[in-house]
């Protein structure tokens, strides 16, 4: 019997990847989004619900600016740390709610607050609806500290995440200290290897359903402009100290490697952590050893900068 290699895939997610690849993948419907949304909520609210009791916090619902804002408050929560987290969908799907299987967790490791916005999806909120709103919430919650809170995103929510730094700048508004990336769409051209390699690898990503999200999104935008495109903005080195994560499948790798080497041309503290086997956001999928690995390292990440 061959031995393993060392490094590889987890047992558990080798099997995890094949039930993913054996599901349909939902195809977005760009007139009529409702019942993908009410699949996939259905879809996510047992493992959020668990990931409340296994990882203890206390949900509260605030108004900032206009915009509903979920805080999750860990039990033992430090006074003064404070995260704001940007959830995933492609900007079209998702919630923070459906995000607490990563957002209960990172609570928990950093023994913060978290602020999670329930930005405006599209189409019926095309961009930049989704920016606005992360930034009405991170100008109120900026002038309540004198620390910013650390920025954490995962997918679209990492995206987002990535253009409020820019917006930031814009504004002469301090940058947080450290961001956490999970598999950003840095990109809208979608251009680069791993769209093409990764196409049928991916068990969470196709193409024609990235490119489908990104036009709905986008609408009439150029691609490159680089509060929808973040990868086109202009990077130096007051932005955060980034620590990114894509894997060996993600449909998105190409775009993480090219964004990670932009940073670091301009000067900017990045590291991007690529995992062997991993897809997109395999964060999200708290029952493999990588996942919970993965958390625990961007935990510490920003527990050093509290």
């Amino acid at each position: 019997m061959a031995l393993k290699p060392l490094g590889s895939m987890s047992d558990e997610a080798v099997k995890l990847q094949q039930q993913l690849r054996e599901k349909n993948t939902n195809f977005v419907d760009n007139i009529d989004m409702s019942d993908l949304r009410k699949s996939i909520d259905d879809e996510c609210k047992l493992a959020s619900e668990l990931a409340i009791k296994q990882f203890p916090c206390k949900i509260s619902y605030l108004n900032i600016d206009g915009v509903k804002t979920m805080q999750i408050l860990p039990k033992n929560v430090i006074k003064g740390r404070q995260i704001l987290y940007i959830f995933g969908g492609g900007f079209t799907t998702g919630s923070p709610f459906n995000d607490l299987v990563i957002s209960a967790q990172i609570a928990n490791y950093t023994k913060s607050t978290v602020f999670c916005p329930y930005y405006r999806l599209a189409p019926e909120n095309p961009f930049p609806a989704a920016l606005d709103d992360v930034f009405k919430v991170a100008k109120q919650l900026w002038s309540i500290s004198n620390n910013p809170p650390l920025l954490m995103g995962e997918s679209a929510g990492a995206t987002l995440a990535l253009s409020l730094t820019h917006l930031l700048k814009k504004h002469r508004l301090n940058m947080p200290a450290r961001m956490g990336l999970l598999s950003p769409a840095s990109d809208f051209y979608t251009e680069g290897d791993s769209f093409i390699f990764n196409e049928n690898r991916d068990p969470i990503l196709t193409l024609e359903n990235v490119t489908a999200v990104s036009s709905i999104y986008a609408g009439n935008t150029k691609l490159d402009n680089p509060l929808l495109s973040p990868i086109f903005g202009s990077f130096d080195k007051t932005y955060p100290k980034t620590l990114m994560t894509s894997g060996t499948q993600d449909l998105f790798l190409s775009s993480c490697i090219r964004l990670a080497k932009i940073m670091r041309e301009a000067e900017v503290d990045v590291e991007l952590r690529v995992w062997e086997g991993m897809w997109h956001v395999f964060e999200y999928y708290q029952e493999i050893p990588e996942s919970t690995q993965s958390l625990k390292e961007i935990s510490s990440f920003f527990e050093e900068a509290f």
